[in-house]
């Protein structure tokens, strides 16, 4: 697939089968993280964390039902497989280095033929649980910043043939 059909065919994916990512196409998807600009070369600032364990992604979704109060939260949708992606950086930095290489990662995974998901808010409460930290086995300074639901998709998404925004006004000058 080309980078302008992957953009294209990219759509977020909300509902995922329970079947494992193999190794092969989990390693790769890593791999074109490792590709994305990070501001100043600092690399030594992110950490990717990728999660396939069921209890501990359910631990996850806990966090989520907790934060929000919604017993039926579940912000990664079924998704057997989430790769999280952490900083040491604050702020604009860390958000801008991390979108790089999640966004690097929902366009490969498109290209093996995965649904993908971005997936934020639920690590705030991720952070704000010092056990679940302990268990991402993050170091000292280490906070999830943004991550990638990866899987199957139950239903296969059909490519855009316009985007869905139609609301950015684009100028063009010069």
């Amino acid at each position: 697939m080309e980078v302008k059909q992957a953009i294209r065919a990219r759509v977020s994916t909300r509902s995922f089968l329970p079947d494992r990512v193999p190794e092969e196409m989990v390693n790769e998807i890593v791999q074109a993280a490792l590709y994305a600009p990070v501001g100043m070369h600092r690399f030594d600032t992110l950490r990717i964390t990728v999660l396939q364990d069921k209890a501990l992604l359910e631990k996850i979704r806990l966090a989520a039902v907790k934060a929000s109060g919604d017993e039926h939260a579940d912000p990664l949708h079924g998704a057997p497989l989430l790769v999280i992606v952490s900083s040491s950086q604050e702020g604009d930095i860390a958000g801008a280095n991390t979108a790089c290489l999640v966004e690097n990662m929902l366009l490969c995974a498109t290209d093996l033929g995965l649904g993908n998901l971005y997936v934020r808010g639920v690590l705030a409460a991720v952070a704000a649980d010092e056990a679940l930290l302990r268990e991402l086995n993050l170091p000292e300074g280490m906070k999830p910043v943004a991550s990638a639901a990866i899987g199957y998709a139950t239903k296969k998404p059909e490519p855009r043939k316009t985007p869905f925004n139609d609301v950015t006004k684009v100028d063009y000058l010069g």
